[in-house]
């Protein structure tokens, strides 16, 4: 039998390979398909664990608000004697609503708070006659004393309610009640506004009884939800599949919260996800033809006489192969097979220089991954959970607005700024006002530290929006002050003022303070560390050279620290910063 030709074997291996790309091809799209609706799964698995996490959080932020109050005094003694008559009633209710008030101030997602005796009786933020008529509905689902559960929507007068209560006893007595807290159903849908999946797709929210909490038409809150869905509900799990909704084939992905027995829904049209994958094949098979017919007419129009030269040129790639990289073909040949040599040469070239580029980057590498897990291990050694902080300031200020402590209150109100200022605030620049913000709450707490001392700020407030600073600036430099300035020479803080000046195109911020100083000698030194002429050595003035080194790396060496003036009558530093106006800003 005669053997192939070349050619034929190039034709055959061209059909050969069209087909298998073919074949390929259609695994190709199935599998992509399938990948997409499993990858879809997951991320509207995952944004609607984000909803139910979120939704979790402020229910739970809720519980931790209102809890509280059904052991104040005043509940106890209204559980008491509402029932002996209109004058105690009227008394104790006024107690009661001086509770919710300060309970519910700053926070208009809850729409009313009520507290219902066993005896029917209501004191109510907003109706008394509205707690008392809903008392034995909402109690007959209260199974657990001190354990809050969700009731479902309602609605008073044109606003939608979405309902949570609690059953309580009172302290060392039989006298029990329930605890209604009613929110605004638009606040608590808001957690799921907005949220889109693709084109079309959306999320959506249930109740436990079946019924739309959050639809993207709002005509249909309130309405069953379909039994198909009702079946997912009643799993109490969390899953996805495809499924056909008002004659559409839908991705359907579903989760269930413990924590509010509300289940989240995710839907996204099947024919979206795979459009462009239908568009990608067709285009596909159509290139693929044209590529094959294009593939045949080379295969017979060109000449397979240059068989030896590709020979030479296997041998050589054998050699490479074996890693013998000091292989080279011939580069004054002429033609296809010349360009082709002297392509395989600067090939064996680039090799050779990839080897030794790998090879440092590997290394360089190798020494960014010790840096970044140094500065992993740093972060978690200082890693706390803000959420928690939060909270645990909150009812601090909560419980000091109670009690009518408007003092503690400022003060935490202040912390929690400091601390949400620190954390939250990642950015490489801020504007001058928030650094200045930040300094205001700093001082506020140290007013009521120092009684005596006396503040004066005197910035222009139309000059610093075109002012950007860098992040924590002002609250080392102001350290400094009550530390090295008052606390050294054991003075009293008694005067610090801030001021600031426009020169140009810097912008310069003056700290002055009337602590015991520093004599010239040191002064000069610190100029001399802050301008690049003295020598670094160990002093007690890292976090001032950390803020002149920070300020100077991104807006350059113009700018930074510099002590103006230190003597036994006080201390000036001032504080260069750019200054930018409306055109350039643009």
């Amino acid at each position: 039998m005669r053997p192939f030709s070349i050619r034929n074997k190039i034709m055959v291996t061209v059909v050969l390979f069209f087909m298998l790309v073919s074949a390929l091809g259609i695994y190709w799209y199935q599998m992509s398909a399938r990948i997409i609706q499993d990858n879809t799964l997951k991320l509207s698995g995952e944004i609607i664990k984000q909803m139910s996490s979120r939704l979790d959080s402020y229910f739970s932020e809720i519980v931790d608000l209102t809890l509280p109050m059904i052991a104040r005094p005043a509940v106890a003694q209204y559980l008491e004697n509402s029932g002996k008559g209109p004058y105690e009633r009227l008394l104790y209710t006024k107690q009661l609503n001086k509770m919710f008030y300060n309970v519910m101030v700053g926070r208009p997602d809850i729409y009313g708070i009520s507290i219902v005796s066993q005896k029917k009786i209501a004191g109510s933020s907003y109706s008394n006659l509205y707690a008392e008529k809903r008392f034995q509905s909402i109690a007959g689902q209260l199974d657990h004393s001190g354990k809050f559960e969700i009731i479902g929507m309602n609605q008073y007068l044109d606003v939608k309610l979405f309902t949570m209560a609690v059953k309580f006893f009172s302290p060392g007595t039989q006298n029990w009640g329930i605890m209604i807290i009613d929110l605004r159903l638009d606040k608590v849908s808001a957690f799921s506004s907005g949220v889109m999946l693709g084109d079309t797709g959306f999320a959506w929210i249930a109740d436990a009884q079946g019924r739309y909490l959050y639809y993207p038409d709002h005509k249909r809150w309130g309405e069953g939800i379909p039994v198909s869905h009702l079946d997912r509900m009643k799993t109490r799990s969390a899953g996805g599949n495809v499924e056909n909704v008002d004659g559409k084939k839908m991705l359907v992905s579903y989760r269930w919260s413990d924590v509010t027995n509300l289940t989240f829904f995710s839907e996204v049209p099947l024919s979206e996800l795979n459009r462009d994958l239908v568009k990608l094949r067709n285009v596909t098979f159509v290139i693929g033809i044209i590529a094959l017919i294009f593939s045949l007419i080379v295969v017979i129009s060109v000449s397979f006489s240059l068989t030896d030269s590709i020979l030479v040129l296997q041998r050589m790639m054998k050699r490479v192969e074996s890693g013998k990289l000091d292989a080279r073909l011939p580069s004054a040949k002429k033609g296809e097979i010349g360009y082709l040599y002297r392509s395989f040469n600067s090939m064996v070239d680039e090799i050779n220089n990839l080897i030794r580029t790998v090879s440092e980057f590997q290394l360089k590498e190798k020494e960014s991954e010790l840096r970044h897990l140094d500065s992993r291990m740093q972060a978690l050694q200082y890693q706390i959970n803000p959420h928690f902080l939060y909270n645990t300031l909150e009812i601090v200020n909560s419980h000091a607005i109670i009690e009518n402590k408007p003092v503690i209150s400022r003060i935490i109100n202040s912390l929690a700024r400091i601390f949400r200022y620190s954390v939250e605030n990642h950015t490489r620049t801020v504007p001058l006002s928030m650094e200045l913000d930040y300094m205001r709450d700093y001082l506020d707490i140290q007013m009521e530290r120092f009684e005596n001392l006396q503040v004066d700020i005197r910035i222009d407030d139309s000059l610093i929006g075109h002012v950007t600073a860098v992040p924590m600036t002002l609250q080392p430099l102001l350290e400094n002050v009550f530390k090295h300035g008052y606390q050294k020479h054991k003075l009293e803080a008694v005067y610090l003022s801030v001021s600031g000046e426009l020169a140009g195109d810097a912008f310069y911020l003056y700290i002055e303070d009337q602590g015991g100083g520093m004599d010239p000698h040191t002064m000069d030194y610190y100029n001399g560390l802050f301008h690049g002429t003295s020598e670094r050595t160990e002093c007690d003035c890292l976090g001032l050279l950390n803020v002149h080194d920070r300020i100077q790396l991104f807006f350059g060496e113009r700018f930074g620290l510099a002590f103006v003036r230190s003597d036994h009558t006080g201390t000036v530093i001032r504080i260069a910063l750019p200054f930018r106006n409306n055109s350039e800003q643009g």
